[in-house]
């Protein structure tokens, strides 16, 4: 693979870790981006028809526009380094209730690697991780903010905890032909690296927008949506019950998982962690390498 004339960085996620925060970031800074030669295109780019990374690489069975490498160099406008953030191409964790979400992203190193061999060049990655309950409270706020309405219980069903092992995640994806740089970095410590992560992925600092992206919904919002949803209330019962039970006024976070349950994710999360940080070949970034 040619590595000469400029890199690929690719931001894969995951979902609920801080992604949007970033992505916002990263857009908000995009013109000054440019102009030091780096090219961000994220989720207001790929999200757009016909606009989404397996169509413009030729991913899927229906034919690109344009040969891989000449969509790359069209989007590339001669920058130094191209940056990609887009969480939804590695799997979905919030797209419908009547399959199973794809917690742990088991399809993910070989969509990597199927865009690995269409760009044909290495892919520098970039990877936040979280505590699985955490992640899965706050899948699920999503997934009720998007009208997507269902007991937490029978959610959680669909999202065991087993599934989402990040050391199998970042073997796969380390192991993957085509990835170049593997850098990681765990969500509880997004704030304080915040200017590390954008020198490993940007090569510059950029500025962070304000927080609070997408928060959690309340206890109390999350049983008021769960109550009209049953009595067969319509509209868009999460935009209601948030703002009659903000966070942001004390309103305490929902959280759906006992203390046994948050001991066991914490405890399988620091060991999952201790894995990545002996891997050969990953950057597992902490704010203790400062």
């Amino acid at each position: 693979m040619p590595t000469d004339d400029f890199s690929v960085a690719f931001h894969i996620g995951a979902h609920k870790t801080a992604t949007s925060h970033l992505q916002r970031s990263l857009l908000q800074a995009s013109d000054d981006l440019a102009a030091q030669g780096v090219r961000y295109y994220g989720p207001d780019h790929f999200r757009l028809p016909g606009r989404t990374i397996s169509a413009l690489f030729g991913l899927r069975a229906r034919r690109a526009k344009r040969p891989p490498q000449d969509q790359l160099a069209l989007m590339r406008k001669g920058a130094d380094r191209i940056v990609f953030s887009e969480e939804n191409f590695i799997g979905t964790l919030a797209h419908t209730i009547s399959r199973d979400i794809e917690f742990g992203y088991p399809n993910a190193n070989i969509k990597i690697a199927k865009l690995a061999r269409a760009l044909d060049r290495p892919i520098d990655l970039f990877l936040c991780i979280r505590n699985p309950t955490a992640m899965i409270n706050s899948i699920y706020s999503q997934l009720l903010r998007g009208n997507k309405v269902m007991p937490f219980d029978a959610f959680k069903a669909m999202v065991p905890m087993a599934r989402g092992d990040w050391a199998d995640l970042v073997t796969r994806l380390r192991a993957t032909p085509g990835v170049g740089r593997l850098v990681v970095w765990q969500y509880e410590d997004y704030a304080a690296l915040f200017d590390k992560i954008c020198k490993e992925m940007l090569g510059a600092g950029i500025p962070a927008v304000a927080h609070h992206v997408n928060p959690r919904l309340s206890t109390q919002a999350v049983a008021q949506i769960l109550m009209m949803h049953k009595a067969g209330s319509t509209g868009d019962l999460a935009k209601d019950a948030a703002k009659a039970f903000p966070v942001a006024q004390g309103f305490p976070r929902f959280d759906g998982f006992s203390d046994r349950e948050h001991d066991f994710a914490d405890m399988t999360y620091r060991a999952q962690v201790d894995v990545i940080r002996a891997m050969q070949g990953v950057t597992l970034l902490s704010p203790a390498q400062d």
